[in-house]
């Protein structure tokens, strides 16, 4: 396992990529790419099996990125775990590139997702989950939701089946910042205590600092996470 120092280290060459990658393109999402920084070293460090020079190995893990507009952090991390040269995120989003601003599965090594249509990643996320598991696959499916899309309506319906069909190899972060694009969530739709709704689907979820926990694992199977 990787250790803390390693962890932080990690998650500040992944800021420096998203900054980079936009700084480059002269705009972009920038906060809500760099509140996953932590995450995502965490992930790609300690739990992710992933193979960068097979992207599409059939045992892997999947990462769904549902709030697609943080893809400037998805894509730092997968080029500094070398899915694809460093220098590409400098051209994000710009004409001919293969790192458009949202996430693109079509496009970019290691994406597993096409996302940006918000409310629609955790629903994918199932879809994978499920089938992993009617394959016979060991694979996790690890997905990112925004607290500002958590108002769709879609993300509840993916909880509820998740729920019933006792998905217990996904796992669910939400990135609890507190704002979206028209503003803060309190004033737009307020989300109330997502722990408590996500509890009342069957879920075991938590908070930590500005991320929330959620997975229908087994008490027995929470140290993988």
């Amino acid at each position: 396992m990787t250790n803390k120092v390693d962890l932080e280290q990690f998650a500040l060459k992944i800021r420096r990529g998203i900054v980079d990658a936009i700084a480059a393109k002269g705009g972009g999402h920038i906060g809500g790419s760099l509140d996953l920084a932590e995450l995502l070293s965490v992930l790609y460090s300690n739990y992710m099996r992933v193979d960068p020079a097979n992207p599409d190995w059939d045992e892997r893990d999947f990462l769904i990125c549902s709030k697609g507009h943080a893809g400037p952090a998805l894509y730092a991390t997968l080029a500094l775990k070398g899915f694809f040269p460093y220098e590409t995120l400098l051209t994000l989003n710009q004409e001919g590139s293969m790192l458009p601003g949202h996430c693109d599965r079509c496009k970019v090594p290691g994406v597993d997702a096409t996302s940006g249509s918000l409310g629609q990643g955790l629903s994918i996320a199932c879809g994978l989950a499920l089938s992993s598991r009617l394959r016979s696959k060991n694979q996790r499916v690890f997905c990112v939701i925004g607290d500002g899309e958590a108002a769709e309506g879609q993300i509840w319906e993916a909880a509820q089946f998740a729920s019933h069909f006792e998905l217990d190899n996904l796992i669910l972060f939400l990135d609890w910042n507190k704002m979206q694009i028209d503003g803060p969530n309190d004033k737009v739709m307020s989300l109330g205590d997502p722990v408590q709704k996500f509890q009342s689907f069957g879920w075991r979820a938590c908070k930590v600092e500005e991320i929330m926990f959620c997975s229908l694992m087994k008490q027995s199977q929470q140290q993988l996470i």
